[in-house]
């Protein structure tokens, strides 16, 4: 050990540090939740800490560099305009490599370098410098990306304010520039919800003239031919789909964000994500993965079987954050401070009219909120009941997003009176295009306040000063450790402030599951993350054994399994067979075979019996092998997928059939949110499925549901049947929510990868040119129309597609019934800018 670190790990040790630190957090809590500022440090503890920060910043080690950023940042309200503060935070944060604090914390044009900091400044300004743009990369950032230069495969976890995408995005930069352009390249993202926004943040990244960044797993006509390289932004089906085409471009390089979404044990989604990349694997492409607050990155390199040597665990941030709970039911607060002894405040707590907006007024005023809230009913009651008690707002963007929402979706929405008041709600039912610009409005502090359900946990992009989190779960399951931080780390942004706040509250006994404080504070209280055990790697929880039981169709070690349990079962079961079916080696298939020991004669059995090929098994491998050869069998040579016609008729004729071939009464009737409960239900998909793929715009599509529940006369509210109201605003909102949500998970997922498999056995039995129409496809992009659906494949969203289709045809040049280009300019000249105010910016955005 150096002298230096033996004189760090001291200080890191001295009872005086952790009471001058216990002082400076008390002084943060009464001035964060009283307004009050009553202690003060002596002129020697003020010395006496700065010089502590000064010493722990100079370590090589994580534990005493973010001390050291803690006590400037707890210093910084009360002491910023202080010489003595600005000199040491100069210091400090220079030995940190955070030149976007240090921007924040010293505005004192005065203070003069001492030699010693002169010289690290120049020399990290120079060598951390991002390459391409001017910004400049933290130590630890640094560190990271010099790691990854010299690389095949990488994992690496940070905390959630550490700039993982910011990481991604100059690596990626990097590896066009420095490769000269030759590698097409994938950054995979769990859900549909990330695409639009990380593929804008990458188009404003990538300066290379000859890559484009697309979304879909098609490669438009436009770009043929012209020697283009690409970045695709895929969700895990659409990587599938993309690798199922041979004629499509190789890919040489794969990011994988957010994933520890791949090894979440409640996800349902979680095998489609390790499908996905392991068939990548296969083509050698390069794998790098980036997860929040994972203690051991190295697994997801262990689960594909890389070297575990290329990985790197960041526990350095570049801020810092304050925890607080305040708890309603025992009438008292508290703060975790950094010694581990917590303030207690006896008078926090208090029940009185009113007291989640006040206090929602008192700790958010003049910042950025996030308020967690779980389920969409919740988060939509607390932002209304919120929004009551504030004053309505004057602003322009404010205005002009309600009158789009108001003509794009229903004057009736709830969201509509929230933003009057600079309040808003966000989850994944809300329509793209509004939230989107939802988003962009509270990035602007146009929007103070942003009630939320788990769709941040997702990796959209929301940080903010203030995070409040109501409820200490995610739908009807506790919080794990990892995605506790995952939310709570949004806390703080870095170049914005160089603290946020976590508050913790309580507000009713059981409901927001905060129910045993004493345990569910602990991953608060400690902010340790436990290391990750893969289900694949363990086999915890009688896994492989649910897995053999999936492919003998017999039952599961549990009757109480949740549906989330049982489709992730049942997916890797089928994942286990198109192994056996691809003689692929993997983790997941040695496991399988050594933990049952029939399964290998099991495998073989079903191999026996299977007519499917290995590419559609690849393709639908959500979909269990014997209802696709119950499919095979049932196909006759002289029948296409799907009829010619498309009416509401013929959509419930399919979906009929569908709900007997794939068993939905069994696998699609069960959990929480069931496709269908019951049969009578594909009468609302069938007009759903019609307007849906009729290119009808989403306004309209609200419309036809409305008048379907007048017809039908009642409708599914909190778990049973009433009589439908049509001038019930509560009633319309749920038909708004319900209606965006099932376009988005049942009829462009679960429905279409049902109908991309029968057409899938379809073509290969009787042949494509026989086989007449995809009707996944009309699913996936919402129209028949092909010229629409290609305006997408460009990226263009399906509203403007349809517009500059139907409006603007003189724009497009066409070979042979192809699209070919786009005259950019005329169509930006001709657009009617009174009448497409909105779109025109959209658009300028989009072909920039």
């Amino acid at each position: 050990m150096t002298w230096l670190e033996s004189l760090v790990r001291r200080a890191l040790h001295d009872p005086y540090l952790n009471e001058l630190t216990r002082k400076l957090e008390r002084k943060y809590a009464y001035s964060f939740l009283y307004r009050e500022d009553s202690i003060d440090l002596s002129e020697k503890e003020f010395d006496d800490v700065l010089r502590f920060a000064d010493i722990l910043s100079r370590s090589s080690k994580a534990e005493g560099r973010n001390k050291a950023y803690k006590i400037i940042s707890l210093l910084y309200d009360g002491y910023k305009d202080n010489k003595q503060f600005q000199y040491y935070a100069n210091s400090v944060l220079t030995k940190l490599g955070n030149f976007a604090s240090l921007s924040l914390a010293v505005k004192d044009t005065e203070i003069v370098d001492t030699l010693e900091i002169a010289l690290e400044k120049e020399v990290k300004k120079t060598y951390q410098k991002v390459p391409f743009n001017d910004f400049v990369f933290t130590d630890p950032q640094y560190q990271l990306f010099e790691a990854l230069k010299g690389s095949n495969h990488f994992s690496f976890s940070g905390p959630t304010s550490f700039g993982k995408s910011f990481i991604m995005d100059a690596f990626i930069q990097y590896i066009i520039t420095e490769r000269h352009g030759i590698d097409n390249i994938v950054v995979l993202v769990p859900t549909r919800a990330l695409i639009n926004q990380v593929t804008s943040r990458l188009k404003r990244t990538i300066t290379n003239p000859n890559y484009k960044v697309l979304a879909h797993p098609v490669v438009p006509a436009i770009y043929k031919n012209r020697m283009l390289k690409y970045v695709f932004v895929f969700t895990p089906e659409r990587l599938i789909s993309y690798l199922g085409e041979k004629d499509n471009p190789v890919i040489n390089y794969m990011f994988v964000d957010e994933a520890h979404k791949i090894i979440a044990e409640k996800d349902s989604r979680s095998p489609l994500y390790y499908h996905a990349i392991l068939l990548a694997e296969r083509k050698s492409i390069k794998l790098y993965f980036a997860s929040p607050n994972i203690p051991n990155a190295d697994v997801f390199l262990r689960l594909f079987e890389k070297s575990v040597d290329e990985q790197m665990i960041i526990k350095e941030s570049p801020v810092a954050q304050n925890r607080f709970f305040i708890d309603y039911v025992e009438g008292k607060g508290r703060m975790f401070t950094e010694t581990g002894e917590d303030i207690v405040f006896d008078d926090l707590g208090k029940k009185e009219k009113g007291f989640v907006s006040n206090l929602l007024k008192r700790l958010g005023h003049d910042c950025k909120n996030i308020v967690y809230c779980n389920t969409v009913a919740d988060t939509i009651d607390f932002a209304l009941r919120f929004s009551r008690s504030l004053p309505e707002r004057d602003d322009p963007k404010i205005d002009s997003l309600i009158e789009l929402i108001k003509s794009y979706v229903h004057k009736d929405y709830f969201l509509i009176d929230c933003l009057k008041k600079g309040v808003a709600f966000h989850f994944g039912r809300l329509p793209q295009r509004i939230r989107e610009r939802t988003e962009k409005l509270f990035e602007e502090k146009v929007i103070d306040y942003m009630f939320c359900t788990s769709t941040l946990l997702e990796g959209v992009n929301l940080p903010a000063k203030n995070i409040f989190i109501f409820s200490n779960a995610i739908g009807n399951t506790k919080f794990s450790d990892v995605d506790f931080w995952n939310l709570a780390g949004r806390a703080g942004r870095l170049s914005k402030e160089l603290s946020g706040n976590i508050i913790c509250v309580r507000i009713e006994d059981k409901k927001n599951r905060w129910d045993k404080p004493q345990k569910d504070l602990e991953v608060v209280r400690n902010k340790k993350i436990n290391n990750v055990q893969p289900l694949v790697i363990k086999g915890q929880k009688n896994f492989y054994t649910n897995l053999d039981n999936s492919l003998k169709h017999e039952d599961f070690t549990r009757t109480n399994y949740s549906q989330s349990e049982k489709e992730i079962w049942d997916h890797y079961a089928n994942i286990v067979f198109t192994h056996q079916a691809s003689k692929t080696d993997s983790i997941l298939m040695s496991n399988f075979l050594r933990k049952n020991a029939d399964g290998k004669k099991v495998l073989e059995h079903i191999e026996r019996d299977n007519n499917i090929p290995l590419y559609i098994l690849e393709q639908c491998s959500n979909i269990k092998v014997a209802y696709q050869n119950n499919v095979w069998r049932k196909t006759g040579k002289d029948e296409t997928a799907f009829p010619t016609e498309v009416t509401t008729q013929t959509c419930q004729d399919i979906l009929e059939k569908m709900y007997e071939y794939y068993n939905w009464a069994i696998e699609e009737s069960k959990g929480r949110n069931p496709m269908v409960k019951h049969k009578s239900r594909l009468q609302y998909f069938a007009v759903l499925m019609y307007s849906w793929m009729r290119s009808t715009p989403l306004n309209m599509m609200i419309i036809n549901v409305i008048n379907y529940y007048k017809r039908k006369g009642e409708i599914w509210d909190r778990n049973e049947y009433v009589t439908f109201e049509p001038d019930n605003r509560n009633h319309i909102n749920l038909i708004i929510n319900n209606l965006i949500s099932d376009i988005e998970t049942v009829l462009r997922f679960k429905i279409k990868n049902y109908f991309l498999n029968y057409y899938l056995i379809v073509s290969e039995k009787i042949g494509k040119e026989r086989a007449g129409e995809n009707w996944a496809e009309y699913l996936e992009y919402g129209t028949m129309d092909h010229i629409v659906i290609e305006l997408q494949n460009i990226g263009l969203p399906r509203h403007l597609s349809m517009i500059i289709k139907d409006e603007y045809p003189d724009c497009l040049t066409f070979e042979d019934d192809t699209l070919v280009d786009i005259s950019v300019e005329r169509l930006l000249e001709e657009i009617d800018k009174n009448k497409y105010k909105d779109e025109l910016e959209e658009m300028k955005k989009i072909f920039a």
